[in-house]
């Protein structure tokens, strides 16, 4: 079940029923019930997995929260000399910090077994002899035990990184650890973000989740009109585009041309988007409906003006959570500040200030890119990005007196939209690391781009050779084009709001076209499939 298939509608409305009809104190169960089902509707395989990793996340912060309360206690006795304190207070956060590094390093060793389980079972299935070539050449690894079966979790990436980031903000004392199992398990798997995130900080969706909400007509509109956004982006522009960008990039050696690559790299990445982005609008909408605000994901991020922007505005959740516990304990542990120190004496304060940035920003962009994927062409995304990323903060001021030099106007609207195109070029550069698969293809499609520029195909009828005929191809640059208009409406305040002060014909007028531009001009149906959410392998 997923938030494309007719049953998960059925098991909204039932879920949201129920919600509103429980008592307030008692909603958070109803939220449980579904998201379990919803879980299960994958298999029931996975599901003891995320169990007992919930149950360790939880035990250990119950530990820890323990720890610290003995701390306080003993800290209350009278007589303790402050050395004595500050004994007390070092020995609570040894202990503490054991168990808070012993089951993040468990629980972030079972996702890296789902990342690479796969490759280590095919190799071991080749060397056991296992798996070997049936008679059409094909691998068949039907004859491998059980225990060489990989479960991978659904949301596993998502919900990982949560629970990680939960324990580390109840050891920094930041969030209280959840006393009651079921309110966490519900956290942990709450349908709307399971499937691929955001990634959820317990602080700010748990209580939501635990204190239950009354109906508002004016939240639930608001929570429909966003979904309803959601599947727009999906399921007419991000559903048709992949499409067009399967097609090219099926077939790489299939292409004599170049300009094609371009253009299905330019979809690929307005696809990327419009799949992701719909999915937390449909969450976010579902969670609205609910009364419940998740939390950001995206902001218009090809509004950016620079890669660093960019990365405010894309998986914000993602990089803040980077940022908040990979990053800032790099940048100020002792170790870092050493190696600052010695530059700061040996080569000067910019050498210094700068080596506290290249390290651990390189150090969070490789990791990203592993998130991702094992591959490779994953390893070189998250390098190029942390390249890129260095060399904007390194060369800041040498950038700076550049565009003083050329007397280039930064405050012009005309430079932004350059600054715009450029992040642009430069996120869709990256997609063609990723997209087809290995480095050697994407040094391939590189090589015959620069070969030839086949501008004639833009005019001789070649574009609608790749699964998409003229009547969706226009369709496409029409929902492009208003996704650019919503998007800009939505820069300058809420659109939802802007809907709501028109008169009532006004508003359902609205209501009726949105909604039948979904179901007229959607992807969906006989003669096609659904396209599962690209975010959701990670």
């Amino acid at each position: 079940m997923t938030f494309l298939s007719g049953i998960f509608f059925v098991f909204l409305f039932v879920t949201c029923l129920l919600y509103f009809i429980f008592p307030l104190k008692a909603r958070w169960f109803v939220l449980l019930l579904s998201s379990v089902i919803f879980y299960l509707s994958w298999g029931w395989q996975a599901l003891p997995v995320v169990l007992v990793t919930s149950l360790m996340v939880y035990l250990a912060a119950r530990r820890i929260d323990t720890i610290y309360v003995k701390q306080d206690e003993d800290l209350k006795r009278e007589g303790m000399t402050p050395a004595e304190k500050k004994e007390c207070k070092l020995r609570a956060k040894k202990r503490a910090k054991r168990v808070h590094m012993l089951v993040s390093a468990l629980v972030i060793l079972v996702l890296i077994y789902t990342k690479t389980g796969s490759k280590i079972m095919n190799s071991l299935g080749s060397l056991l002899g296992y798996d070997v070539l049936n008679a059409a050449g094909e691998l068949d690894t039907s004859a491998r035990p059980a225990w060489m079966t990989v479960i991978v979790p659904l949301g596993i990436s998502y919900y990982t990184f949560s629970m990680v980031g939960y324990l580390a903000d109840v050891y920094w004392r930041k969030d209280k650890a959840e006393k009651n199992f079921l309110k966490f398990l519900t956290w942990v798997l709450f349908f709307p973000k399971i499937l691929q995130g955001p990634i959820a900080r317990h602080k700010k969706l748990g209580a939501q989740i635990n204190e239950g909400h009354a109906f508002e007509y004016e939240r639930v509109c608001f929570g429909v009109q966003l979904a309803l956004w959601g599947y727009f982006k999906k399921l007419v522009i991000a559903d048709r585009l992949s499409i067009f960008v399967n097609s090219v990039f099926g077939n790489v050696y299939g292409e004599s041309g170049s300009l094609i690559f371009v253009i299905a790299a330019i979809f690929g990445s307005i696809q990327l988007y419009c799949d992701f982005s719909g999915c937390m609008d449909m969450a976010g909408g579902f969670c609205q409906i609910l009364g419940i605000d998740l939390e950001k994901n995206f902001n218009h991020p090809f509004f950016s003006k620079s890669a660093a922007e960019f990365w405010r505005r894309w998986h914000i959740t993602l990089g803040a959570w980077f940022k908040d516990y990979i990053y800032m304990p790099l940048a100020i542990s002792p170790r870092m500040m050493n190696i600052a120190k010695w530059f700061k004496t040996h080569v000067g304060p910019r050498a210094s200030k700068n080596v506290m940035t290249i390290i651990p920003t390189m150090i969070v962009w490789i990791l990203t890119g592993l998130w991702h994927g094992t591959g490779y062409n994953y390893l070189a995304w998250g390098i190029y990005w942390g390249l890129l990323m260095i060399l904007s903060i390194v060369f800041a001021p040498e950038i700076k007196k550049l565009t003083r030099l050329l007397r280039i106007n930064t405050e012009a609207r005309s430079w932004g939209v350059v600054q715009m195109i450029r992040t642009f070029i430069i996120f869709t550069f990256a997609r063609l690391i990723t997209i087809p698969g290995h480095l050697q293809t994407t040094w391939d499609i590189l090589k015959q781009i620069c070969k030839q520029f086949d501008i004639w195909i833009l005019f001789d009828g070649t574009l609608f050779n790749y699964g998409l005929n003229g009547k969706n191809f226009f369709m496409a640059m029409l929902g492009i084009f208003v996704l650019w208009c919503v998007s800009m409406l939505q820069e300058r305040g809420s659109v939802r709001e802007m809907i709501a002060r028109n008169n009532i014909v006004v508003r359902w007028l609205i209501y009726y076209v949105a909604f039948f531009s979904v179901i007229i001009f959607g992807i969906w149906g006989a003669g096609f499939s659904n396209v599962a959410f690209t975010y959701m392998q990670y």
